[in-house]
């Protein structure tokens, strides 16, 4: 068999030696001439590297790019045999069986053969065995030997000693112990995933690919595979909930052949074969692979929505996590978004989750996919809890035991800057994972040095000038531009909600009122989901969210949603604020800042909404006001 040389990896040249070049002495450029006026031209001679490549024959496939492999143990072989075996095998006298696989092309059959097959059906005239799906051949019953047992299903070696004009096939049984086995397919296009488009629905094909994971459902297995240029959903059915091809693993590299379909008018392939790759096909293949998704995963680089000197400086590392995020999405990683659960910490979760959704649509995630691999959950402290990354950690362990999943990356939005979330963090660390924290609060440098990437204005200068839904919606962006005009006015609620002051939140509210919001309708949808919020507890509410924040709803129904939970909820945080308000008590230090204190046991409400935390924020706010 033929492959790809894996010296020169196919080019059929190896480089020899590299060497300064002379004629410019490595600089690359021309000097000054004078009269002609050329500076700094490229060096001919070396196309400006400065340096000469001197290349020389592949010493392994002597420049033919490919190399022949021994059909039995796979060694190179330099010189080819009519057997396909090296000399070792053929010296060895191992006779070679073939086993037929799709696409099934029957002229490949031969007299005088040997093939795997199964025993099919026992009659009168002899046994028929089976060497691919509708295609038999008939042992007459004087060849009918006792070497085997002839049950339904038994594996039987079978020569073939007649082909009749009608193209029947007939044989006799063997019983060999030591053999070398091969595949024996028709002609198949091999293809790349990015070359696969709806026309071809219907169409056999081949392609080699990475098993990104494997999940095993009531019906098919699924698989979905990745090549260097993109990805694809697969799906092999023996019965309903039997997993097909258990000698495949994720992460494996594999040859598939299967057939073009849809799956929810999503493209997939309907895999009739696939076989593991030797490891110097799979390590070409993987290497391309890691080097394609790096490159894929680089965001384009996108204006931010506003103008802020903060957010340019912020722009590295909100393109790294960006670039993390978008890697985990290429690579089938699952993600997990912790943030917290108010107004700002929503916006962030509700943006960031839409641009990842975004992008897994585009890559061909099914909706099955995306809510097994993309979750987001409110964090009512603003740390990590110990429960919450307890939890998180067991439901991650138990889907990579169930479902093959790879361990998940952890984005925490809104919270998690300060020493509270350290023991959380050592957890998910201890398992080699990977944490990205987007926040605004003042940050403990503990956690920056533990975290893979930390995202916040205090590293750059700044203060209190940007929210974690300013921030988010920003991330959002990079990640998949697509969302822009959707959440537009997001980051304004976000910030009005944490009462960040400055040029950036005026900027932020402009976007809103170029979409027909006033402040005061940007207030009520902030009050309205920090109500929802408050009531859905530990699920993450989606859908009514959407309709809270106009997204893919109607204009009335968002109207009239946020416009009676605003109301109604600043209704009763009016009434809890007027009730509590005297029992507060002022006083001031000496260094003329006012301390107030109120009990909030005997004081406020429990398990009802305005919580504490937000009653004495509105405390807070009536003295600053005053």
């Amino acid at each position: 068999m033929s492959s790809k040389c894996p010296t020169c990896k196919g080019r059929g040249k190896i480089i020899k030696e590299k060497m300064t070049c002379p004629s410019c002495l490595g600089i690359g450029k021309t000097s000054f001439t004078l009269g002609e006026a050329k500076e700094g031209q490229a060096c001919e001679k070396c196309k400006g590297t400065g340096k000469i490549i001197l290349r020389d024959k592949c010493p392994t496939c002597g420049g033919k790019q490919s190399v022949q492999l021994c059909s039995n143990c796979r060694k190179i072989i330099k010189e080819p045999t009519s057997s396909g075996l090296c000399s070792s095998c053929e010296d060895k006298k191992v006779p070679v069986v073939y086993s037929l696989k799709p696409p099934i092309d029957s002229r490949l059959v031969r007299k005088g053969m040997l093939l795997l097959s199964r025993v099919d059906a026992v009659k009168k005239v002899g046994v028929f065995v089976q060497i691919a799906p509708d295609l038999n051949v008939l042992i007459r019953t004087k060849d009918v030997t006792q070497d085997y047992a002839w049950d339904i299903g038994e594996e039987v070696i079978v020569k073939v000693n007649f082909i009749n004009d009608q193209g029947k096939l007939f044989g006799n049984p063997l019983n060999i112990d030591d053999y070398a086995t091969e595949s024996l397919r028709g002609r198949v296009r091999k293809l790349q995933i990015n070359n696969l488009n709806q026309d071809m629905e219907g169409s056999f094909i081949s392609l080699n690919a990475q098993v990104v994971s494997v999940l095993q459902t009531s019906g098919p297995t699924r698989f979905t595979l990745a090549d260097q240029t993109g990805s694809i959903n697969g799906a092999a059915f023996i019965k309903p909930g039997e997993r097909a091809f258990p000698e495949i693993e994720e992460d494996m590299v594999v040859a598939i052949f299967g057939e073009i379909n849809k799956h929810r008018d999503i493209l997939q392939i309907e895999i009739k074969d696939m076989e593991a790759l030797d490891a110097a096909e799979s390590s070409i293949l993987v290497k391309e692979i890691e080097k394609a998704i790096d490159k894929k995963a680089n965001p384009q680089k996108i204006d931010f929505s506003i103008k802020s000197e903060l957010l340019e400086k912020l722009r590295p590392d909100l393109t790294k996590a960006a670039k993390r995020i978008r890697k985990a999405i290429f690579t089938g990683q699952p993600i997990i978004i912790r943030n917290h659960a108010d107004a700002d910490g929503t916006v962030a979760g509700f943006a960031v989750k839409m641009a990842i959704k975004n992008l897994m649509e585009k890559e061909g995630y099914d909706n099955d996919t995306i809510r097994m691999r993309l979750k987001r959950l409110p964090n009512k402290p603003p740390f990590y809890d110990a429960i919450d990354v307890t939890k998180d950690l067991d439901f991650a362990l138990a889907d990579q035991e169930r479902f093959g999943d790879k361990l998940p990356l952890f984005v925490c939005l809104d919270f998690g800057s300060s020493t509270e979330s350290l023991f959380p963090y050592l957890q998910i660390k201890s398992l080699d994972l990977e944490v990205i924290v987007i926040d605004h609060h003042f940050p403990d440098k503990e956690i920056k040095n533990l975290v893979d990437i930390h995202v916040n204005p205090y590293f750059v200068g700044g203060g209190y000038e940007l929210s974690a839904g300013m921030l988010g919606f920003e991330l959002a962006r990079i990640i998949s531009s697509d969302i822009h005009d959707v959440l537009l006015h997001l980051p304004a609620i976000a910030g009005l909600m944490d009462r960040v002051e400055g040029k950036e939140l005026e900027q932020y509210i402009k976007l809103a009122e170029s979409k027909d919001y006033t402040i005061d309708d940007l207030k009520k949808i902030g009050i309205a989901v920090d109500y929802e919020v408050y009531q859905l507890r530990f699920s993450e509410g989606q859908n009514l969210l959407k309709i809270i924040f106009g997204v893919d709803t109607s204009r009335e129904w968002h109207t009239k949603m946020y416009t009676l939970i605003g109301n109604e909820t600043r209704e009763m945080m009016d009434k809890a604020y007027r009730n509590a308000l005297p029992h507060s008590k002022v006083k001031e230090l000496t260094n003329g800042v006012l301390l107030v204190t109120i009990d909030v046991e005997l004081y406020t409400h429990r398990f009802t909404f305005p919580n504490p935390g937000k009653l004495t924020g509105l405390i807070f706010d009536h003295h600053c006001h005053e």
